[in-house]
């Protein structure tokens, strides 16, 4: 650890043991989406949320997925419509926002995440950060280089295609793992 601040650590049979003070998570929901797969489970993001940030503490979610097209915002609209329901700031383009024939590529999404979290960091003792995209090291860096405390939190026992970059995992603070917790999914989890 490179900062004075304590490591996470278990905090009993679930959750992660963070200082206190509020807690800032973001989802990028495409990573979650390849995790879901190569776990093979129906992962409720309010049970990742819950997992990851004690919810008597003061915190705040925002999940970030991109709805290319009308099929794509059709299938998922049950799921968004539940994680508004359940308090987790959904953030992203709808398919309105693309341009007829425009193609964007994947990360736009990460774009939005960014530019929300420098603007939102400094109001929270720490910011978790559910990604693995090796475009987010400049960001993680940005963070800590203005004193946020910035914790990856991830499946690191997954296919090399989408496990976190080696690079985001050494420019956060720490890291935790949710791979346990993924498979317990398996068990009943929706």
């Amino acid at each position: 650890m490179s900062r004075s601040q304590a490591p996470i650590g278990a905090a009993g049979s679930s959750g992660i043991g963070l200082p206190g003070g509020p807690i800032l998570v973001t989802i990028d929901g495409s990573h979650c989406d390849r995790l879901r797969k190569a776990f093979e489970v129906q992962l409720r993001i309010a049970d990742l949320l819950e997992w990851l940030a004690d919810p008597s503490r003061a915190r705040r979610c925002l999940y970030y997925r991109d709805l290319r097209d009308e099929t794509e915002a059709g299938r998922l609209r049950g799921m968004m419509g539940r994680l508004a329901a359940e308090g987790i700031e959904v953030k992203g383009a709808q398919p309105a926002d693309f341009e007829r024939g425009q193609k964007e590529r994947y990360g736009t999404n990460l774009v939005e995440l960014a530019v929300d979290l420098l603007r939102l960091a400094p109001g929270f003792e720490r910011v978790v950060l559910v990604a693995a995209d090796r475009k987010l090291v400049p960001l993680v860096r940005a963070l800590r280089d203005g004193g946020t405390w910035v914790t990856l939190a991830t499946a690191l026992d997954v296919p090399v295609a989408i496990r976190a970059s080696s690079h985001l995992v050494e420019a956060a603070d720490d890291h935790v793992d949710f791979g346990d917790f993924l498979l317990s999914a398996r068990g009943g989890l929706h």
